[in-house]
């Protein structure tokens, strides 16, 4: 049984992290109903158990708790408003937990909306790639209203390690996954050139790979540094236009806060080359590729 009486939830977005969420949600014991644009993916989630709806109005109709798990912004702000969408169906008293990387004027905005609602907005971006979230291990960063995230703890602990709660302000939140996100790009970057200048100097990159190993402790860094080394960026874990969207909110973040974010201008023009070279599907990484075209290697 689970406490604060949180027994329905809908989970909006079955992409490769919002299915994995949606499957843990499941495998915990909440009665599950989700709903996606793309109505095949909903499939293996019905086949487990879980109800399916035709639109997110529909999809919250008996929900407690709605998460979403979308591309960005816009696509959020899709599915929350209009005649079918989120606030024309979730009762009042109902909690929205946005699993999304977006802005933090995104988060304030849906903050607002729900209070005018009547409903809760929670930011509760989350860190992790598809086989994390598979696991029911992301990292989630939360923000909001204290009693609702007390009372979605039981949420939380079905998809991820413990929600990192940052206070009240939804906004707290999605600025800190951009923190973060914003040292693994930097990071990814940063292997790259020392892999490159590796190969030029004709060293063996297996000995980069033990050098950087012993630098970057957390096991998806040591994944990135492995990546870039063997040059495996398929299947992409973080599709790289999916970065280009993140860095692009980062330097959104840093024109606000007028603090600078220097190798995200770096990082940017990287993806728009890997981009430009037909890489946009590719893990995200891949912006190795281009490092290595800059120094000529082949």
């Amino acid at each position: 049984m689970h406490s604060g009486e949180i027994r329905n939830v809908a989970v909006i977005g079955l992409g490769r992290m919002g299915a994995g969420i949606a499957r843990n949600l499941l495998k915990a014991g909440f009665q599950l109903t989700a709903y996606n644009r793309t109505a095949s993916k909903m499939q293996r989630l019905i086949d487990a158990g879980a109800a399916d709806a035709d639109s997110p109005r529909q999809v919250v109709a008996a929900a407690d708790v709605v998460l979403t798990s979308l591309m960005d912004d816009q696509s959020v702000y899709d599915v929350v408003t209009g005649h079918d969408g989120i606030l024309a169906g979730l009762k009042r008293g109902g909690i929205h937990i946005g699993t999304s990387t977006v802005s933090p004027g995104c988060s304030r905005r849906l903050a607002a909306l729900h209070a005018e609602h009547g409903s809760t907005y929670i930011a509760g971006p989350v860190v992790g790639r598809p086989d994390v979230a598979e696991a029911g291990q992301l990292q989630t960063f939360v923000a909001g209203d204290p009693d609702a995230i007390a009372r979605c703890g039981p949420v939380f602990a079905a998809y991820s390690t413990g929600p990192i709660n940052l206070g009240t302000e939804p906004a707290l939140a999605n600025s800190m996954k951009l923190a973060v996100n914003y040292v693994i790009a930097s990071l990814i970057e940063l292997m790259g050139h020392v892999y490159a200048f590796g190969e030029r100097s004709g060293i063996d990159l297996q000995f980069i790979n033990m050098m950087l190993a012993t630098i970057v402790g957390p096991p998806p860094l040591k994944e990135y540094a492995n990546r870039v080394r063997l040059r495996a960026f398929e299947p992409a874990g973080f599709e790289l236009i999916a970065g280009l969207k993140d860095v692009h909110l980062m330097l959104q973040a840093s024109a606000d806060t007028r603090v600078a974010l220097p190798y995200a201008n770096i990082v940017r023009d990287k993806l728009l080359a890997a981009i430009a070279n037909g890489l946009e599907h590719k893990d995200w990484s891949a912006t190795y590729e281009i490092t290595r075209m800059n120094a000529g290697l082949k």
